[in-house]
């Protein structure tokens, strides 16, 4: 599959969450499947710890099945929290996984870069039948996006590979 990622509404966010300057960080990560599997939306939103960086990547974390639908990542890990998203033509964007694959038996995880202004990495899902599904990203924070095409960020074609 070649999905390629949102570059409208993938990005890095960093909200200031009180006044001692502490920033929750978070990465929203869409993409576009154009119809394939009948999905109309896919991706996920990551939260990551406070404040969060990596400049001395790549850091992975491990995403486990809780028996709920939901991938939890490891409880002391750079990720607070994991949320599958998907869409269909009968429904619109929510929480969850594709009816086809239903919610992956495990994952990961890939943090290459984190800075003020742009995160990098890939996720991996894998399913119960052995298959996978690879996810790249390479998003800007929105005031950083400003310049996605003028030459402030350099593009790269992410996308998804089973």
């Amino acid at each position: 599959m070649n999905w390629p990622i949102d570059t409208e509404y993938s990005r890095l966010e960093r909200q200031l969450s009180d006044r001692l300057g502490i920033r929750t960080v978070r990465l929203l990560l869409y993409y576009a499947p154009n119809g394939s599997a009948g999905l109309t939306d896919f991706g996920a939103n990551v939260r990551l710890v406070d404040n969060a960086t990596v400049s001395n990547g790549p850091v992975t974390v491990f995403l486990d099945d809780n028996g709920r639908g939901r991938l939890v990542p490891e409880s002391t890990s750079l990720v607070v929290d994991w949320e599958g998203l998907v869409g269909t033509r009968h429904a619109s964007v929510g929480t969850g996984y594709p009816e086809a694959s239903g919610v992956p038996m495990a994952g990961s995880v890939t943090l290459v870069e984190v800075t003020d202004d742009f995160a990098a990495g890939h996720y991996v899902y894998h399913f119960a039948d052995g298959s996978e599904l690879t996810c790249t990203f390479n998003i800007p924070t929105p005031e950083r996006a400003d310049g996605w095409w003028d030459g402030d960020v350099e593009y790269d074609d992410d996308d998804d590979d089973d």
